[in-house]
């Protein structure tokens, strides 16, 4: 069968807490988007060395390395050309933050959603594999 469209966007998603990156992933994924997932900063940039995304999700408050140095990896080994969300509990103090765009935490899945459009559609799937 020929292929037709191209390949899901990849979506990075950045979060040590399990149950919501694994909440986020699944979500993602039951949209189209093909998802990998990070539990710490140092996860984050071992995957954006060996895969390219269409854009990088990170939560700001992690162990070792925060949301703002995961940026700054980002845009060291791929540029300006992904765009990165952030996600805060406090969104007031990131006005002057380099982020493409911040989600306030707590969020409504369609806010999330709504946000992750703005920076790649996701690609409806066509047959769904359960």
């Amino acid at each position: 069968m020929p292929e037709t469209g191209s390949a899901p966007p990849r979506v990075l998603v950045v979060d040590d807490e399990t149950a919501i990156l694994k909440m986020l992933a699944l979500a993602l994924s039951r949209k189209g988007y093909q998802v990998d997932t990070a539990q710490s900063g140092e996860q984050a940039v071992e995957r954006l060395r060996s895969a390219d995304y269409s854009l990088v999700i990170t939560d700001m408050r992690m162990e070792k390395m925060s949301g703002d140095e995961v940026l700054q990896e980002v845009k060291h080994i791929k540029g300006d050309n992904i765009p990165v969300v952030a996600m805060s509990g406090t969104p007031w103090l990131m006005d002057e933050s380099k982020f493409d765009a911040v989600l306030a935490k707590p969020y409504l899945l369609k806010d999330f959603f709504d946000l992750v459009k703005k920076f790649v559609p996701a690609v409806p799937a066509e047959q769904s594999i359960s």
